[in-house]
């Protein structure tokens, strides 16, 4: 074989194995798509048809809040992607060709997570005193009878039982916001569970709760609400459990909707704790749970965050059918940051909280129960 052929053929086979190059427009990257129809994964989680392809927008901006210097980012058309590390205040951009003629500038924005910075006072209210179930109930021996745990046993460890009743509780039936039980009590939504309806956020926080007070602990409902609630248009609230665990003495939140209880180095955390961790130590907290199909931490603070602003508890979590305890006619207390406003009245559901004590106290509001 000629020297020049052989040159030739080697070009050619070295040209054949070497990959396409990358196509441009304006000189940014160009990814091709059929339809309008997207797919992008912020991190782990994908968010599929959030996003539709509009060549009409001269600039069509993604903004993705980043709660980490750098996050991962990859976008999907219905025939090809692009990936690359987001950065906050440093915008990636690329084209996405849907014709010959036709490309749609997109630009992903990545934004800081602004912290709301919430300050309490450590001082007690001598008078304030939430009351918690201290005899033998009837109720809750019946609870335990109809719906034993019998998945527990005497070795489990506090944290282990709450993790357990909590995986239970959150298997019961699927979260639907629009329909609620007949009764307020976990008996009657565990009996209209199995017959299949299914509840809202403040039903998992009630069996929750009762089940947990069932096994001898002090479990209260905790009700969050938003910084904006008083005239918030969309719901402004989320219901979900605390309880006190003896072997740490401390207030421990879990969430039986989403099936998570947070913990910052190892430390299982109330609700005021959870909001200063995702405030001040986003990577380092995590979301223990026994659930197969855990939820990610970038999906539950995206919804928890705002709620965790005011935090409300009855004062009294007893089950008897004596009178109820009462601070100043109030039957609930309301821990509220200092600086802010007391909530006195709901929009969205037209209410006036006229049922509540107002306290910036956390210790108040996180009093060890007697």
């Amino acid at each position: 074989m000629k020297p020049k052929l052989t040159l030739l053929i080697l070009t050619l086979i070295v040209s054949s194995c070497s990959k396409p190059k990358k196509q441009t427009y304006n000189k940014k990257p160009v990814i091709k798509a059929i339809s309008n129809q997207t797919a992008y994964r912020i991190g782990k989680d994908w968010y599929k048809g959030w996003w539709n392809i509009a060549p009409e927008v001269a600039h069509d901006t993604l903004k993705v809040t980043c709660y980490t210097t750098k996050t991962p980012f990859e976008f999907k058309t219905d025939s090809d992607s692009i990936a690359f590390e987001l950065e906050i205040n440093s915008p990636k951009d690329f084209y996405i060709q849907m014709d010959d003629n036709t490309y749609a500038h997109t630009i992903v924005q990545g934004t800081p997570f602004t912290p709301n910075k919430l300050d309490f006072n450590h001082s007690k209210n001598t008078k304030l005193e939430i009351k918690y179930e201290n005899e033998e109930s009837d109720y809750l021996n019946l609870l335990k009878k109809k719906y034993p745990l019998d998945f527990l046993n005497n070795k489990m460890k506090d944290r282990q039982v709450i993790l357990s009743v909590l995986n239970w509780t959150n298997s019961r039936w699927k979260h639907n916001g629009n329909n609620s039980p007949s009764k307020n009590d976990a008996i009657t939504i565990l009996n209209e569970a199995e017959q299949g309806k299914q509840f809202p956020c403040f039903a998992y926080g009630i069996v929750l709760r009762d089940q947990l007070n069932a096994l001898g602990f002090r479990a209260r409902t905790i009700y969050l609400k938003t910084q904006d609630a008083a005239h918030r248009k969309t719901s402004p609230g989320h219901v979900a459990t605390e309880v006190f665990l003896n072997d740490l003495q401390k207030w421990v939140f879990v969430d039986g909707q989403f099936n998570v209880m947070p913990t910052l180095d190892g430390m299982p955390l109330n609700a005021v704790e959870f909001q200063n961790a995702i405030s001040n130590h986003y990577e380092k907290f995590e979301l223990e749970s026994l659930s197969k199909e855990k939820i990610s931490k970038r999906s539950y603070v995206n919804f928890i965050y705002d709620y965790l602003y005011y935090f409300d508890t009855s004062l009294d979590n007893r089950y008897g059918k004596g009178k109820r305890h009462l601070v100043d006619n109030k039957r609930s207390v309301m821990l509220v940051p200092k600086g802010a406003e007391n909530l006195l009245y709901i929009n969205f559901w037209n209410m006036n909280i006229d049922y509540c004590l107002y306290t910036n106290s956390l210790k108040d509001f996180y009093a060890i129960p007697n």
